[in-house]
């Protein structure tokens, strides 16, 4: 399993887990999706977990300002986790 970080507004963060993507999002007990507001503080909520990878998705708002809906267009980081 890898993790999937994806930056969004205002420097939060949201994640999931899955094989190729995002398939299970991090909740919070509204089951809403849990947003962490560093990546320190993401690694502390999954720590214990083991992953075979974990992914940035960097999203920027030039690419919401041009209407940008391309996912692929994204760029991904390979994070070094350990």
């Amino acid at each position: 399993m890898n993790l999937f970080i994806e930056s969004i507004e205002g420097g939060t963060y949201i994640a999931g887990i899955g094989d190729t993507q995002a398939t299970q999002y991090l909740r919070d007990e509204y089951r809403g999706s849990r947003q962490f507001q560093s990546i320190s503080d993401l690694k502390t909520q999954v720590s214990g977990q083991q992953f075979d990878k974990v992914w940035l998705k960097q999203n920027t708002p030039y690419d919401e300002m041009c209407g940008s809906d391309m996912h692929d267009d994204k760029l991904m980081i390979e994070l070094n986790w350990r």
